[in-house]
C-alpha cells in the first residue's frame, strides 16, 4: 500500500465512521473542500460544517491511487436513502490537503436528514 493510499483509506474509514479525532489528525490545517457550489477553506471550517452521518452503512465500490491523488467511489445508505459519492483527495506530507466531493447534492441533503436513530456500519469490500 503506497503512502497516499494509506492516508486516504484511513481518512475514509475515520470520516465515514465518525472518528473526528483521526479525521482531525489526517487533515492539513489548510485543507480545502469542494462539493458542487460549496467551498470550505481550512480544516477547522470543514470540521465545524458538520460530519458524515455515523449511522450510515458505507461500502467502498472502487478506488485508485497515483502519486499524491486518491480517487474513492463509495455508496452510503441511511434509512431508505442511498447515495453514491466520488471523492478525489490530494495527499501531501502525510495529510489530506484537499477533497473534491462529487455527488447529487440534493440527494445528499435528503440522505443527511434520513435514518436518524439507526445503527450503521461500514463495509470495506471492493467491487
Amino acid at each position: 500500500m503506497n503512502p497516499t493510499q494509506q492516508v486516504a483509506r484511513r481518512y475514509y474509514d475515520a470520516w465515514t465512521s465518525g472518528d473526528r479525532h483521526t479525521v482531525t489528525t489526517l487533515l492539513a490545517p489548510t485543507f480545502h473542500f469542494v462539493a458542487g457550489d460549496l467551498k470550505i477553506a481550512g480544516r477547522d471550517g470543514f470540521l465545524a460544517s458538520g460530519a458524515f452521518p455515523r449511522d450510515a452503512t458505507v461500502t467502498m465500490v472502487a478506488e485508485a491511487y497515483q502519486d499524491d491523488v486518491a480517487f474513492q467511489l463509495y455508496d452510503a445508505t441511511r434509512g431508505d436513502r442511498t447515495i453514491r459519492v466520488a471523492e478525489q483527495l490530494t495527499v501531501r506530507d502525510g495529510r489530506v490537503a484537499s477533497s473534491n466531493f462529487v455527488t447529487d447534492m440534493a440527494a445528499f441533503a435528503a440522505f443527511a436528514a434520513a435514518g436518524a436513530g439507526t445503527e450503521g456500519h461500514r463495509d470495506g469490500g471492493q467491487a
